[in-house]
């Protein structure tokens, strides 16, 4: 989501809108006056104070005398929720979308992991009308495929994760340990030379199996995820094929990736 501060208009946001924008200008400029935020937004003060309140609820930032600082690792720590998540970046998820839609071929089975970048993906996919086999644990991916002629869907079953759109566990660990797809497109917390992480064991599980169940291992992740590990590795950096990200990625690490044999793809992320 590019934000633009000199023109952004006053217009109703809903909330996971709104804090998906403060979270973007304090992952920029480290913090941020509350009128400084508003003006950014198109949001009253009032409206703000009540957002950052609930973003420092969930631990993503410390309130200051007039405005508020995002706290260290926050965001390599924490997750938003799928809700504000997909507000996050979101032109440059969908650049990120399309670059991997691109790269499916008909009549591939491809294996969609539940991320807000997998999702623009989906989305894609469904706008190509492209016949596949799409195997998901992603509630959203799976309404959104549904709607397709083209696709044949698989949900791999499980237990519905608190908060989010997310299947994990049993059957869904068992259902892929017998797959082996053309593709797997996998989003993550953090990429590092080390491989990508995820702040959730239960969900690094679930992308360990759905990596090793397909021939091709694509990871979607924006700019912001390179560089800070999270808690729980999914894979190594060899079990890797293509990493798409967008053109703001730190060239420093995407040339440490390239050196370790990784592909790298940058892609523009609109205006920002």
């Amino acid at each position: 989501m590019a934000i633009d501060r000199q023109s952004t208009s006053r217009v109703a946001l809903i909330p996971a809108q709104r804090q998906a924008m403060i979270l973007e200008i304090l992952q920029t400029d480290g913090a941020a006056a509350v009128q400084q935020l508003a003006d950014a937004i198109g949001a009253s003060v009032a409206t703000v104070r009540r957002d950052l309140e609930t973003l420092e609820a969930k631990g993503f930032l410390d309130r200051t005398f007039g405005g508020a600082s995002l706290r260290a690792r926050a965001l390599q720590r924490l997750e938003p929720g799928h809700a504000v998540s997909a507000h996050i970046h979101h032109d440059e998820k969908v650049a990120i979308g399309n670059a991997a839609a691109a790269r499916i071929e008909p009549y591939q089975s491809v294996i969609f992991d539940s991320s807000s970048t997998v999702r623009e993906a989906a989305r894609a996919v469904l706008e190509r009308d492209v016949p596949i086999t799409a195997i998901t644990n992603d509630l959203m991916i799976a309404q959104m495929l549904a709607s397709s002629s083209a696709v044949t869907l698989l949900t791999i079953g499980g237990r519905v994760r608190t908060g989010s759109m997310t299947l994990y566990g049993s059957p869904g660990e068992e259902f892929l340990a017998g797959v082996k797809a053309d593709q797997a497109l996998i989003g993550a917390h953090a990429v590092t030379l080390d491989g990508p992480s995820e702040v959730a064991i239960e969900i690094t599980r679930i992308k360990q199996l759905m990596a090793g169940a397909a021939r091709c291992v694509r990871v979607l992740a924006d700019h912001t995820k390179l560089g800070d590990a999270s808690t729980f590795r999914i894979c190594g950096i060899e079990d890797i094929d293509e990493l798409i990200t967008d053109e703001k990625a730190d060239p420093a690490i995407c040339a440490g990736l390239r050196e370790r044999g990784l592909a790298v793809t940058l892609v523009s992320g609109g205006a920002g």
